[in-house]
């Protein structure tokens, strides 16, 4: 059963919403360096951590709930330790607990 995406109502933005979204728009744009600046500091801190992503389809959705399962039967902190523990079985490979 797939899920489908939800209806959307598109319409014209007011005049009111024009302007405050160039507004944010333009607030964004002028914070945007700072904010890669510090995400690049912040990566730079934690060179020992790698970030691995995974999306999962909306048909998939009972390997989330599987996932959530586990860690709530077995203590962990949540998703990312699930897919850690499962990575490092499958691997054959030690983990360092966090």
């Amino acid at each position: 059963m797939s899920q489908e995406p939800p209806k959307r109502i598109v319409r014209e933005a007011t005049p009111e919403e024009k302007e405050r979204h160039r507004v944010i728009r333009e607030q964004v744009e002028q914070d945007l360096p700072e904010l890669q600046q510090w995400a690049r500091a912040a990566a730079a801190r934690h060179r020992e951590r790698v970030a691995v992503g995974t999306v999962l389809k909306g048909e998939e959705a009972n390997v989330v709930k599987a996932i959530d399962d586990y860690a709530a039967k077995h203590s962990l902190s949540g998703r990312g330790a699930v897919v850690r523990e499962a990575l490092a079985q499958l691997l054959g490979v030690e983990l360092a607990r966090e």
